[in-house]
């Protein structure tokens, strides 16, 4: 009696051995290149740098301090950043010994980063020979 108490309280309160749980702050990171790790067997290339989230969404680099949002274009990321060949070929990246410690939220709960054309950065400039 007293064993199957003390398993239901371990299970109720997520203390068991072998236990996966959804990280709220750090996902699992595996490295990737010097510098650079990217978060394991996820849906999204998100990586990390230089003590920050880098995304390459549509084309264009975006930071984060968190991976879950909160995304800001970057015009000139670091270089460990851009030498990141095909940033896409780590969509569900795991090393060969990759065990799951820390599951990240899925990939369709993080907020998209919103699209900015690296143009806004720039002054408008008017043609005044109308």
């Amino acid at each position: 009696m007293l064993r199957s108490i003390l398993v239901a309280a371990a299970l109720a309160t997520g203390c068991y051995a072998g236990e996966v749980r959804y990280a709220n702050t750090t996902p699992d990171l595996v490295a990737v290149g010097p510098g650079v790790q990217v978060i394991a067997d996820y849906d999204e290339p998100i990586f990390f740098a230089e003590g920050a989230y880098w995304w390459f969404y549509e084309g264009l680099w975006y930071r984060s301090s968190a991976y879950t949002g909160g995304w800001v274009y970057v015009s000139s990321p670091p270089l460990a950043v851009v030498n990141i060949a095909a940033p896409f070929r780590y969509v569900r990246y795991r090393p060969h010994d990759y065990v799951v410690r820390h599951r990240p939220v899925p990939s369709h709960r993080i907020l998209r980063p919103t699209h900015r054309s690296p143009r806004a950065d720039r002054p408008h400039i008017r043609d005044h020979r109308r």
